[in-house]
This record gives structure tokens, sequence and C-alpha cells, in this order.
């Protein structure tokens, strides 16, 4: 997901719904009139009563009505009530702001918003949830709450709303404990329009989308009318019930069907309808050959969509070949226990939040000790993953994997609740070793200091091998302005790595040093600490993408010392690390310190086009830190061209972003750069004017906004980059290099060996070139070459 369609393309949208509505007209209706007289509003009801369905669509007709939107939070795979409020934040994209809590920072930015918050699954974290809401609630008087619950939140002001089942057919006739006697004469219908009652719709187009060809006619009517009576209206049951038609009559699923409810119905307490759920749930469960029940109960370990390999990898073993998961998985697909989930162009699958929890009810049944090793199983697919990243982040398989963790961050989080006392030492310090780079890559600061606090709090860390896990917790630490703690910690892991003789952990304490004494101001210190971390390695290099910012921090000293020469030549050599790694995230930084230090100096025909090629980059990467930057340093260069009312729309527009990043990487003297400009456009302008140019930058969209920054025209084709390219290329001068031997024939020896360069730079420059061009084979690359060099 990407942030520069638009700003409101967060992960809070509302999901997308993947099969028909049908029904609910009255819920809708009365749903909407509570949100206009109620400002927080709970949707209660039994599990696969269709709670979520409601909300979601009753949010969608509700759009209108707030103007700064509708967000959407999904609660079911967070397992630790303390990130309740950071996982809001994530979703909305508010980053940081120095150590503020984030239902502070929630706080803050509800003020003075119209908008509705959609929290979806609330039940297990009730009271996190209900203290949250009123918080929010007091402090922003324009936000409304619509929550799903099995169960209310008891706040001062909430009205629930129980979610009553589908309409059922012969609603009114009396029925014996076979589900038969008072059905006679029933006739299905919904009223006087003479549709189908509710469920019985439902289950048609679910049978019909299971069966091809299938339609409710002739004999088949009456059992399913009986059928879904017996399911007593509740979604989830029906929809169990339909996909059975692939192997079953409708007669066969009723026969089924009827004996677990009576078995069922002589237990029943006033949960009447969660007990047909969960016979419903038993039945389908029966029908589940032995080793689709055992994955099935592994499976449920995945807080959050999972793919194949995680599957094969976790639930193999004991019962169940690891070559077998794939067959049984999609035993589990076509009775829809599994659902597909497919994100980003891969595929996914996950378990609705009932199913998971049966599931897990099954694996907890099978001991504690299953229970455990399947959780630690899962734990160390996740840090084998995490070992692998670690080694690539710095270089072309970077966004590979960022686009890794987005997907698997969840499920991460969940298994770090349940592990972080209990999992192998040396295990938890290498997987948080990596996490908190991916922490900092994805600017999620909050939720890296509170693991990192937690790791400090119940491990002792002050044995070997913990250089590296203090180093990413001091970052946090100074990204939240919190010094002196993260001076104490690095000082630490310095002495820690030095003793050890630990390379790696030296130069990256050294960093972090630097980094410290950046953001405090001093910038002699930050020199010297940053010079000896680059030391360290002299010539060798180095591959941690927290070493590999060196040189942009030096750079961006030297930019606040205003020795501009100097920080151009340090963001330069950043670049160059970069491009020889193939990597993007640090190198695109570098090119935004280079640009920034060229404005400075006057040269707007060298500073624009570097801070444009940034902002492309930091764009791609979904990095809203970057782009920040990005569109500030380019409304300074408009600025110096004397175009202050774009200049000011873009600086809104950066504000705007800011609110929901906190941008923080170089301090807070990059603030200076902005008065510079600001103050430039003011007096330009005039206040009144400067106001409206800048409101009108706040409400412009993202994706609109970095289209006028890059002079990209409204709606079409993005141009190609104006930096360090050639002849209207997207590569630069290196890469068209290495795409020109490639339409040659060359291996990626033989162009490592042609250009004097390791082949594992070969290696990355085609990798990146394929992904810049958006292709998947070397023979388009061949095409792409012979078209750019036949004349038009």
């Amino acid at each position: 997901m990407s942030l520069t369609a638009t700003l409101e393309r967060q992960t809070g949208r509302l999901p997308a719904e993947l099969t028909s509505f049908v029904g609910r007209r009255a819920e809708l209706e009365q749903t909407r009139r509570l949100l206009d007289g109620h400002r927080l509003v709970t949707l209660t009801g039994p599990g696969g009563v269709g709670k979520s369905r409601l909300a979601v669509r009753a949010a969608r007709q509700a759009q209108d009505a707030f103007d700064d939107g509708v967000f959407f939070v999904g609660l079911s795979g967070l397992t630790e009530p303390s990130l309740l409020a950071q996982t809001i934040c994530d979703a909305l994209g508010l980053g940081e702001r120095g150590g503020e809590p984030a239902a502070d920072r929630l706080a803050g930015h509800f003020a003075d918003l119209r908008l509705l918050l959609v929290l979806d699954t609330c039940e297990h974290l009730v009271d996190e949830c209900a203290m949250l809401a009123e918080v929010l609630l007091r402090a922003a008087p324009g936000l409304n709450v619509l929550a799903t619950s099995r169960q209310p939140l008891d706040v001062m002001g909430e009205y629930t709303f129980m979610v009553a089942p589908l309409g059922r057919p012969g609603s009114g006739a009396s029925r014996g404990l076979d589900g038969m006697s008072g059905l006679d004469g029933m006739d299905g219908l919904d009223g006087a329009d003479g549709e189908e009652c509710e469920s019985v719709k439902l289950f048609a187009e679910r049978a019909a989308a299971t069966v091809q060809g299938w339609t409710l006619t002739g004999a088949d009517r009456d059992v399913v009318l009986r059928l879904c009576d017996r399911l007593e209206g509740i979604p989830l049951a029906i929809e169990l019930a339909a996909v059975q038609l692939r192997a079953f009559s409708p007669d066969q699923v009723l026969g089924r069907l009827g004996t677990h409810l009576f078995q069922a119905r002589g237990m029943r307490t006033s949960l009447q309808r969660q007990q047909t759920l969960r016979a419903t749930v038993d039945w389908s469960h029966d029908l589940c050959s032995a080793e689709e029940r055992l994955l099935w109960a592994r499976l449920s370990v995945f807080a959050n969509d999972f793919d194949l390999d995680a599957a094969e990898h976790v639930c193999s073993g004991d019962g169940l070949a690891a070559e077998r998961v794939v067959e049984v998985l999609s035993g589990l697909l076509e009775k829809s226990i599994v659902q597909r989930a497919d994100r980003g162009g891969h595929v996914r699958y996950r378990m609705l939040d009932t199913l998971r929890e049966y599931g897990a009810e099954s694996l907890a049944g099978q001991g504690r000790l299953e229970e455990n090793r399947r959780r630690d199983r899962c734990f160390g697919w996740y840090a084998g993953q995490l070992r692998r990243a670690r080694t690539e982040l710095a270089s072309a398989a970077q966004v590979r994997w960022l686009g890794w963790f987005d997907r698997e961050r969840a499920n991460i989080r969940a298994l770090l609740g349940h592990v972080l006392e209990t999992a192998d030492t040396s295990t938890i310090r290498e997987a948080m070793g990596t996490l908190g780079r991916f922490w900092a890559l994805h600017g999620v600061l909050g939720e890296g200091r509170l693991w990192a606090d937690r790791v400090l709090e119940s491990r002792d860390t002050t044995g070997e091998g913990w250089s590296g896990v203090l180093t990413v917790a001091a970052l946090a630490m100074t990204l939240q302005n919190d010094l002196g703690p993260a001076g104490e910690l690095l000082d630490r892991a310095f002495e820690q790595a030095h003793a050890e003789e630990d390379r790696d952990g030296i130069a990256s304490a050294l960093s972090g040093q630097g980094f410290v004494a950046l953001f405090a101001g001093d910038f002699d210190l930050a020199l010297r600490r940053l010079t000896a971390a680059d030391e360290v390695y002299g010539d060798t290099g180095h591959d941690d993408v927290l070493v590999l910012l060196v040189e942009v921090f030096r750079g961006a000293v030297y930019l606040f010392r205003n020795e501009l020469p100097a920080a151009v030549a340090h963001a330069d050599r950043a670049v160059r690390i970069g491009e020889e790694r193939g990597e993007l995230w640090v190198r695109s930084y570098g090119t935004l310190v280079g640009g920034l230090a060229l404005w400075l100096a006057g040269d707007l025909d060298g500073s624009l086009p570097r801070l444009r090629e940034a902002l492309r980059v930091k764009r791609d990467l979904d990095d809203g830190l970057g782009m920040t930057l990005a569109l500030e340093g380019i409304a300074g260069c408009l600025c110096s061209r004397g175009e202050y009312v774009r200049s000011t729309r873009l600086l809104g527009a950066a504000d705007r972003l800011r609110e929901f990043t906190q941008t923080a990487w170089f301090g807070p003297h990059h603030a200076v750069l902005r008065d510079v400009y600001i103050d430039q456009s003011v007096r330009a302008l005039g206040q009144e004017p400067y106001r409206i140019a800048f409101k009108e930058g706040e409400r412009l969209p993202l994706a609109d906004a970095i289209g006028d920054a890059l002079d990209e025209p409204a709606n079409g084709p993005a141009p190609l980059p104006d930096a360090a390219v050639r002849g209207g290329s997207p590569l630069t001068e290196r890469e068209l290099q290495v795409a020109e031997l490639v339409a040659e024939g060359l291996s990626n020896r033989d162009i490592a060996d042609r250009l004097t360069i390791a082949k594992r730079t070969a290696d990355s420059h085609v990798e990146h070139i394929l992904a810049k061009l958006g292709y998947s084979s070397r023979a388009q690359i061949a095409v792409w070459i012979t078209a750019r060099e036949t004349p038009p």
C-alpha cells in the first residue's frame, strides 16, 4: 500500500468487500441513525453474526457525513493490549512525536477533525478499548467511534445495538427439537415484496458461487428453507453449510447438521445462537480429515494472514508431513475454513476469527507442550527469515524485505508477546537486532521502543552478544528525543562490542553515538563518532543498513555547520555506496541531503533534480519521513525561484504529511531550513495570501502534491527521472551500462569482469534494473534497450 495516491490511502481505509452483501437494510438504516445521534455506537452479538460486515457497510454509507474521513482498524490479530493505541496510530499513519505516548498523539490528532473511527473486534481488549475510546471522545468533539464487540464497552454515552441474525423462514412458527414439526407450509418469503428471506438468499448466493449452475429450485427449495431455519439465520453458519454442497446434496447437509444440532440443543443456555454456531463449526470440523483438523489447529498460531512457506514449516511434523501441507490446505480452502487473502501480489491465506479461535481451542486441547512447541516453531521460522533479512537489507533485496515485514508484522508482534521471556536467548538477541532495523526503516518507533524496553526489563543484557540490541534500543530512544538513556545504552553497547572484538557492534555503537550527538546539536562530537564508525571498516565496506547511514549523517552535520561542499561530498558518497549495493533507502537520503546542500549553496539547477529524484524513490518506498523532507526541500527551491504560491502549497502538503510522520531523522535542526523559505514566502506574498496558499496545500491530496513537486501532469503518466539519467531513462549511468551489457547477452559474471566490479554488485544492478523497469526477465531488458536506441 502506498501513501502516494492520497493521504487517505492508509492501512486504516475500509476493507474491500469480497462477497455480496445480503439484506440488513433495516440494520443499516438504524446504525446510520445511531451514528447521527451518538458518538459511540457498539455493534454487539455472537461470533459469526455479521457485526464486522455490517460495520464496514454502514461506515461506507456514512462517509459523506465525516469531512475528514472514515478509518477502519481491525484488532483481531492484536494480542498485546499495551499496543492498542500504537496500532491505531499505525493504521492512520501517525508517526512518532518525540517520546509522546501513542494515546496522546491520537487525542491531539483527532482534536479538530470530524471523522469516524471503526474499531473492529474489541472483545479480547474490551477494557483497553473502553478506556481509550473514553479518552479520545473527551479530547475530540468531532470524533465518532463505531465498534464491534461480543460485549459492550460500558463507556458513558455508549449506545449498544445487538446485531440479530438474518431473517429466517417460518420465524413465527413453533419448531420442535428436530426442527421439522413447525415448518409445514413455510414459504420462505420475507414480507410483501415476495423476495426470499435474507438467510435463504444468502445460502442461495453462496451455494451458486460454490457449485456452478446451482439454483434454488424444485425439491431443494424446501430442504434449504429447513436448513436455514435450523441454522437460525447466522451468516457464518449458513456460509459454512453452503460450501458443503461441493460434496453433499442439500438433503445430506441437512441430515448431517441435524445430528449436531440435536446434540447441542440439550446443552443450551441463554446463548442459544452461539451454541448453534458452535454446533455448525463442530459439524464442519467433523467433515474434515484427520490431517485437515490437525492443520486447522496448528494454523491458529498465526495471528494474521500467512503464506504457504510459513504454513509448511510451522505446521508440519508429528502426523503431517511437510509435502502434504499444500494438499491439506487446499482441502481447508474448499471447505471455506481457510480463505485466500492475497496482498500486494503475494498469495496469502487467513482464517476468520471464529474459526481461528476454534482451532486454538483444539490446539490447546492437545496439551500445553504442543501449544508451546507450535508457537516456538512459528517464532523460529520468523527468526530464520529475519536472519536472512539482516544480511540483505542493505542490498537490492531491500524493497522485497520491507514488503515482507509489512505483511508479517502482526504475526511477529503476536508471537513476541508469547516468547519474549521464554525463547532461546541467542534467538531473541538476533531477532530483536534485525527487528530494530525494520522498525527504524519503517519509522515504527513507538513499537520498537516498547519491545526494546520489554527486553531490557526481562533479560540480563550484561552478557555477551547484546551490543546490537542495546544499539537499536538507543536508536528508538534517540528518535523520541530521549537522549540521556540512549547515551548510556550506547556506552554499554560499545564496551560490550569492544570486549568481544565485534567489529559490527563497535561500528553500530559509534554511529549511534554520533546520531545522539547530532540530535543534541554537538556537531563536532557527532563528526568524531561518525568518522570513527566509518574507519572501523576502512576500505573493506560493510553491509549493515544502519551503519550505511553514517555518510548521510556526516553530510547532515556539515549541512547544519554550513560547510556545504563537504556536505555534498559525503552525501554523494552515501549515494555511491547505495548504488554499489543496489540499495535505495539510504541512497535516497544521500540524494536528499546533497540536494538540500546545493539549494543552500544557491545551485538550483543542481539541487532540484536531486530532490525530485529523492522524492520519487521515497514515494516508491512509501517512506513518509523521506517524502516530507523532499517536499520541503523542493518547496525551498521553488521559493528561491520566486514561485511563492506553489512553494507554500507544497509546504502545506508537507506539513500535513508531517502530522502523520513527525519527521525526525536529522534531529530538530532541519526546522531551521523550513524557516528560511517560510519567511521569504510570507514577505513576498503577505500574511493572508500565504495562509490561504498553505491551507490549499494542506487539503491537497498527497498524490497531487507529489505530482506538482515533480512537474508531473495531473492524472497522467509520470515522467522519467531527471537526475543521474541519460536519454530519458529511469536508470542511472551505471545501470544503463549494465543494461546494455545484458542486451549484448553477457552473464552477470561477464558484466562484473567487463566493468571491474564484484559479481554481487552486478547481481544487485540487474535486480534493481528489473525492479525499476517493472520487468521479470533479462530478455525484456534487451528489448527495452533495442527500442530505446531505435529512432522513432
